[in-house]
């Protein structure tokens, strides 16, 4: 069970998502959200601990994306927003996947068909709540799902048992206020996991 720490804001954090045996830590780059990583702060994020990284994008235009990709190697770029198959398939230099706010029938065959290497079954992005679990587990029925949307250390194993994710996706369910990880919440949400 892969376990990926979104909204990485601080090196202590990043450490501690390593700590934890996480696979990845992301950092988002969308400007003006509660957990925004400015572009001068990247490189202290990316040297604070041997994790594979993933940048979170938003509508971001391609030539940008690229070019951060080209610069600083990501593990893996997250979409967000409104992109592409197109948009996503012309992306260069890392593996790509995919956000999808779960809530509908339309919702989920979008997410089926997405050029992507993994989906992430998602609510909204930093709302805290859960999204369908139902839809989530149809989704993972047939291609790779990371779990998001209100993951906390209280629900994780309700929500591996209904839908049977690839992967769990937690942000605001470890922190203590935006961008501020709560290291014993990170560590008892991986102790869960693994159990």
């Amino acid at each position: 069970m892969l376990l990926k720490l979104c909204g990485i804001t601080r090196p202590e954090d990043m450490a501690a998502a390593e700590h934890a045996g996480a696979a990845y830590a992301a950092m988002i780059l969308v400007p003006g959200t509660p957990r925004f990583v400015p572009r001068e702060r990247i490189p202290v994020l990316l040297a604070a601990a041997h994790i594979k990284k993933v940048f979170v994008v938003r509508d971001m235009p391609l030539a940008e994306l690229n070019a951060l990709i080209a610069e600083f190697r990501p593990d893996a770029v997250q979409l967000h927003g409104n992109e592409s198959a197109d948009y996503a398939q012309s992306i260069t230099g890392t593996v790509v996947w995919k956000a999808f706010n779960l809530n509908s029938e339309a919702v989920l065959a979008e997410a089926e068909a997405f050029p992507c290497a993994l989906v992430v079954a998602d609510s909204g992005g930093g709302t805290g709540r859960p999204c369908r679990w139902d839809l989530a587990a149809r989704l993972a029925s047939v291609r790779p799902v990371l779990l998001g949307g209100g993951i906390t250390p209280d629900n994780v194993r309700d929500a591996i048992a209904e839908v049977h994710p690839a992967g769990i996706d937690v942000s605001s369910g470890v922190e203590s206020a935006p961008g501020i990880k709560d290291h014993l919440l990170i560590q008892k949400l991986a102790e869960r996991i693994r159990i």
